[in-house]
Order: structure tokens, then C-alpha cells, then sequence
């Protein structure tokens, strides 16, 4: 009898580790062309199995952007613990709501990486090393077409007497202009009102992908300032529920491997995805150029 009640703990204990799918929670806007999955558009796939993941180096993962990635990295992990053999991709309209699925038990972790200082009130989640380490990820100055006076800036003493313009919600970009000691930090409800904000001349400047010379995807066109760039403040990491922890052990497995490879493979996985390059390196960092 004993034995049978140890077997039938046993059990319960791996069916409990090893689920067939890992929910996670994506914003509804996601989708990804190359692996056709996204949580909310139709005749997409919302499971992933975890076994048709490729290699981090992969070619297929050649400029994928950051949550494709953050999303293999998940993948990886599940299949090296045996946590469970397919994720399953559930919608959320923004992080916030993300989060609070993940802590209800909607899903079990957001599946992407957040920046720590933009959900402060988060901190007493499991949160794992950092995939992306303070300064790593770099930002372009950005303002529009019409502004030709603030497309000649170069210098910081210039940027610090303009009127930054973020979202209200991007604590991290706020952060980083307040530490360039910018005069005015504007913020607005959604990232569609930043280009007409500036076209408008009631702001100057924003801050966006350094990649992308225009950016139009944000609900009007931006334009790069050249030789310019930011290095943000802070660290990005997976945010997982305290219940579980063997989700967030496998995960903190994952992550220092990779890390601890020479090259450093985690670094190289973002690179190779494209959300943080070596392209720019001549262009002038305005963060170390700070004045006080």
C-alpha cells in the first residue's frame, strides 16, 4: 500500500512538471510571418511544439526581433527540462493585464522580457537573470520629417534644453531621459500620438529602435536623427510567478549556459535576432556624454 501511495505521488508530482503545454501570454498585436503563430488572428497557429524550435543561431532566426526570440529562449528551456513539449501562445491587450493573467493562472509567464523599472510593482516575482544587461540595448533619436531643426542636432547640451515625448507607461525611456538631465519629459496615453506630437511642435524628440532609419509603425513616420544613439538604463528579464518555480529554475538554467559560453551565446542570440547590434558603434552615445 505504501508503495502504491509513493508511485501515485510520484506521478502526480511529474504529470504536475511535465504539462503538454506551457501557457504564455503575448500582446494581441504579435505575430510572427516565419513560424505563422500569433494569439489573436485567424488561420495563424496559436501552439508552438517545442521540438520544431530551431537553434538560437539558426538562419531562420536571422533578424527576428526580440519577442520571437524571447519566445525560443522559452522553448529551448522546455525542451532540455521536459517542463512540456508545446507552448501555447494566449492574447493580453498590454503588459499590465499580461502580468496579472500570469499571476491569476491564466497563463503561467508572460513570454517576453520586460525591462524591470518599467513594473517596479512586479519586483517580488520570480524574475530571472538578465537577458539583456544595462546599456546593452541602445535606442535612436528620433524626431519628423518637417522638424529640420532638430534633425541637425548632435550634441547632448542641445537635446537637454528640448522637449522629450514618450509613453506614459515606458518608465524605462522616461528614466533614460530624465538620467541625459532632459529639461522637459512629456508623456502621452499611447505611442499612436508621438509623431503627431512632434510634427505638431509640442514635443522634439522620441526615442525608437536604433535599426530603423523611419520608423511608421507606431501610428505616424519618424525619422533617425544620424550619429546619435542611447544606451538604456536598465536590465530586461522574464517575469514568472512565485508558484512556479520549476518554470523559473529551467529558465535560470537556460539563461547562464548560454551566458557562461565564450562568445557569450545569449548575447549572440540578440544580436543574430537584430534588437541589439554592433552596427552603430562609432555613432556618439549620449549617455556617456552626460552633462550635468
Amino acid at each position: 500500500m505504501k508503495l502504491l501511495f509513493a508511485f501515485a505521488t510520484c506521478l502526480l508530482l511529474t504529470t504536475s512538471l511535465q504539462a503538454e503545454n506551457l501557457v504564455v501570454g503575448v500582446h494581441s498585436n504579435y505575430v510572427n510571418e516565419h513560424f505563422q503563430i500569433a494569439a489573436d488572428k485567424e488561420g495563424y497557429q496559436t501552439v508552438l511544439d517545442v521540438d520544431d524550435c530551431p537553434p538560437l543561431h539558426s538562419e531562420e532566426l536571422k533578424n527576428i526581433q526580440r519577442i520571437t526570440m524571447d519566445i525560443m529562449l522559452i522553448c529551448h528551456a522546455l525542451k532540455e527540462s521536459g517542463i512540456a513539449n508545446k507552448i501555447e501562445l494566449v492574447a493580453y491587450p498590454n503588459v499590465e493585464r499580461g502580468l496579472q493573467m500570469s499571476l491569476s493562472g491564466s497563463t503561467d509567464m508572460v513570454a517576453q522580457t520586460l525591462f524591470l523599472s518599467d513594473h517596479p510593482e512586479y519586483n517580488n516575482m520570480l524574475i530571472t537573470d538578465p537577458v539583456i544587461r544595462q546599456g546593452e540595448f541602445q535606442v535612436g533619436v528620433f524626431t519628423t520629417r518637417n522638424r529640420s531643426d532638430i534633425l541637425s542636432k548632435r550634441e547632448l547640451s542641445e537635446f537637454q534644453k528640448l522637449r522629450a515625448v514618450t509613453v506614459k507607461s515606458w518608465k524605462t525611456d522616461q528614466k533614460a531621459m530624465k538620467n541625459l538631465n532632459i529639461q522637459q519629459v512629456l508623456t502621452l496615453p499611447t505611442r499612436e500620438l508621438l509623431s503627431k506630437f512632434i510634427a505638431n511642435n509640442r514635443a522634439d524628440f522620441t526615442f525608437s529602435y536604433l535599426k530603423e532609419p523611419i520608423v511608421t509603425r507606431i501610428g505616424g513616420e519618424l525619422i533617425r536623427i544620424p550619429n546619435v544613439k542611447v544606451s538604456f538604463p536598465d536590465t530586461r528579464s522574464f517575469f514568472i510567478p512565485k508558484r512556479n518555480h520549476a518554470l523559473h529554475n529551467a529558465m535560470q538554467k537556460q539563461l547562464r549556459n548560454l551566458r557562461a559560453l565564450n562568445p557569450d551565446a545569449l548575447r549572440a542570440a540578440y544580436l543574430h535576432a537584430g534588437f541589439i547590434t554592433e552596427e552603430y558603434e562609432s555613432w556618439k552615445d549620449l549617455s556617456t556624454s552626460r552633462i550635468p
